[in-house]
């Protein structure tokens, strides 16, 4: 099934293509990319927060999710703490299950708990949408929209805004892992 995306979802996504097409063309350096990406993502699906995280090395036979960029309503702010699978076993369960978290009332939400004291009542964090994205069949990293101060109800275009998002952000990081490793060829 074809999930359609809003209209504003749709023209960030085109302005993600072309800042993607800057990136490969090497006329934006790595951060300057994510930097100028999150708000285009925060946009399109009409939340205040947006985070890339990206899967690192395990430790031991855990999972561990680092943060490569949080953008909060009109600024670049720290990196947030790595999101280590023995710490939020829900979390990562819930990834697993549905192969996103889509929560509406994130304080609430079951799979969120572990995140609720020190994360999500903190930064006044009322409703969350994880998305990730995979390259060759592994899942490499997720998208985070967050809203603060209300709810959003996640629809099934934040979803497929999201969704492009990531494929978008995963194409553009393939394309410039092959310009590597043919300059390394050579």
């Amino acid at each position: 099934m074809l999930l359609e995306m809003t209209r504003a979802g749709a023209a960030a996504i085109g302005r993600l293509q072309h800042l993607a097409r800057l990136r490969e063309d090497c006329a934006l350096n790595h951060e300057s990319f994510v930097a100028e990406a999150l708000p285009l993502i925060a946009e399109g699906a009409g939340c205040d927060r947006v985070s890339l995280w990206l899967y690192g090395p395990p430790r031991g036979a855990e999972r561990v999710l680092h943060c490569r960029g949080l953008w909060v309503a009109g600024s670049t702010v720290a990196d947030l703490p790595a999101l280590v699978e023995s710490a939020h076993p829900a979390y990562f369960a819930e990834l697993d299950r549905r192969g996103i978290l889509r929560a509406p009332e994130a304080q609430a939400y079951p799979g969120l708990h572990s995140m609720r004291d020190s994360y999500l009542m903190p930064n006044d964090v009322r409703s969350l949408l994880d998305v990730p994205f995979a390259a060759n069949g592994r899942r490499i990293g997720l998208l985070c929209a967050e809203q603060t101060g209300r709810t959003i109800d996640w629809l099934p275009s934040h979803v497929a805004f999201m969704r492009r998002a990531g494929i978008t952000g995963t194409l553009l990081f393939q394309r410039l892992a092959e310009h590597e490793s043919l300059g390394a060829a050579m």
